[in-house]
């Protein structure tokens, strides 16, 4: 990890500033530099294969330790070779698999190449910094996970350079809610980038929910949906690439298959690790029951027809197969222009039941979780914020903000440990922008299309729409952020950082 300080070779004076637009050529550079790798053998996947859970990487005694390298992969997606940025040469992170009070220790090492337009002189984001850039420059967020901010766990401040290494250290507390979380790179400037070509995967915590007899029983899947961006060459090397339409994969995968038999309940646990695709996730001809939402147990099961998932949501779902056939797994809105087309077109992958029966029992009911969890009462709340996400600036380029100002860490707002806030949220604009909030949950009252009540900390604020929410500031001090999930927009802005302070 490298401190605060100037380096030998400046970032170049004439990438300061640039917008979303005109990046075509100037970000692009440093292609040259690419590490060799041989084709992973992971994803030489076309139509319809059998859906591929990514390797996992499973807890012993209470300890994970796990060493990630953050490289160039070369791996076949839709039918074309690609050279993206990646963990591990693989399209999708592997999977990590520990318990509520075990401990990870996690080793990030940055194997992508030196990149002297790229490089980044001050680990401390400030005004200036809300563009593009360090697109090989990296470091490590575990998403929704309840641990301390705080080098050596999840400091998203940390800076991990061109052959540096990284060594972070989460301990999971032991009643923290059992559920599916996840990883990604998160150095403001290369999020989006990084994330779009693949730096991410699943992180799941178990807890007594696992224990629930029915839920046991169930064949886990892991569905990680991403949108990968590659241009004809199967490069992602420039940042207007992330805003074209695309194809949504699971886990790397091209309209993959899962397979059933009649009467088995599966538990699907899905992860929407898209940089930027809303998604509402359809089973044709079957409802599904929701567990967990954001890694947090609900209350009771829910059976749903849809699952909405933005930029950074998951959820844990019961899927219980119907009569023999094959259905279409799709997401009912990819853009608003597809709201109106047939099935087929929004087809993300494939279930098929055999004709075969294995009768399950399917969960219903009141589901075990931890007291964080209760009910924030109103007499609770010490504190009420009003935030507005905006959008400013003509001529030199949209500038994403948060109550009216661009990132800087040098500004954070401070919270006093313990505190419990409610906050309203307002967007001012025309797009959607996923809020996300690290380190602490939160507690819906209004908004955002959730059942009032549910723990997230990812949640859709609509064009010019509204949310409340209600969330408690315990066991960690120190600075973290909240931002929109929709990561191009975090990368140009709009995010606010937060120092929990003992009071």
């Amino acid at each position: 990890m490298s401190k605060i300080k100037q380096d030998k070779y400046p970032r170049r004076s004439f990438i300061k500033g640039v917008g979303l637009t005109g990046l075509t050529g100037v970000l692009g550079a440093g292609t040259g530099y690419f590490l060799s790798a041989t084709p992973s053998a992971w994803a030489q996947n076309t139509h319809s294969r059998p859906l591929q859970n990514p390797p996992q990487e499973v807890a012993v005694d209470g300890l994970l330790r796990v060493n990630i390298n953050a490289q160039y992969g070369n791996f076949e997606l839709m039918d074309q070779q690609t050279y993206l940025r990646c963990f591990d040469n693989q399209p999708i992170g592997r999977t990590l698999r520990v318990k509520a009070g075990d401990t990870i220790r996690l080793g990030l090492h940055n194997k992508l190449p030196y990149d002297p337009l790229q490089e980044i002189c001050t680990s401390v984001p400030t005004l200036e910094d809300n563009t593009p850039r360090g697109f090989n420059v990296t470091n490590m967020h575990v998403h929704g996970v309840h641990v301390s901010p705080k080098s050596p766990a999840d400091n998203i401040f940390t800076l991990v350079r061109f052959q540096e290494s990284e060594h972070y250290i989460y301990n999971i507390p032991k009643d923290h809610p059992p559920g599916t979380y996840f990883y990604h790179a998160h150095f403001h400037g290369s999020v989006a980038l990084q994330v779009a070509s693949g730096m991410a995967g699943a992180l799941i915590i178990e807890g007594e929910i696992d224990e629930v007899a029915e839920i046991k029983a169930c064949k886990e899947q892991v569905l990680c949906f991403q949108t990968p961006r590659f241009d004809k060459e199967g490069l992602c090397e420039n940042y207007d690439l992330l805003s074209e339409p695309g194809a949504i994969l699971i886990n790397g995968q091209y309209k993959p298959v899962i397979t059933m038999k009649q009467g088995e309940v599966q538990r699907w646990r899905m992860v929407n690790a898209s940089h930027m695709a809303n998604m509402q996730f359809n089973l044709q001809g079957h409802q599904v029951t929701a567990i967990c939402f954001d890694g947090n147990p609900l209350k009771t099961s829910r059976v749903q027809n849809q699952i909405v998932m933005v930029p950074g949501n998951r959820a844990d779902i019961l899927v219980k197969a119907s009569k023999a056939g094959t259905y279409a797994i799709y997401s009912e809105t990819v853009t608003p222009e597809d709201s109106d087309t047939d099935i087929e077109a929004k087809r993300l992958g494939s279930l098929v039941v055999e004709s075969q029966v294995l009768d399950m029992p399917l969960f219903s009911g009141e589901l075990p979780r931890p007291n964080s969890l209760n009910k924030i009462e109103h007499d609770e709340v010490t504190f009420g914020r009003r935030l507005e996400f905006g959008l400013s600036g003509a001529a030199e380029g949209n500038k994403y903000t948060i109550n009216g100002e661009p990132f800087s860490c040098l500004n954070p707002w401070q919270i006093p440990l313990g505190a419990v806030e409610e906050w309203e949220v307002y967007n001012h604009t025309a797009e959607s922008h996923p809020f996300h909030i690290h380190v602490n949950p939160f507690q819906m009252i209004s908004g955002g299309d959730v059942e009032p009540g549910t723990w997230l900390d990812t949640v859709n604020l609509a064009p010019f729409s509204r949310i409340r929410f209600r969330t408690r500031f315990t066991d960690f001090t120190g600075t973290f952020v909240f931002h929109c999930h929709n990561l191009t927009h975090e990368d140009l802005g709009m995010m606010q950082a937060i120092e929990v302070v003992q009071r």
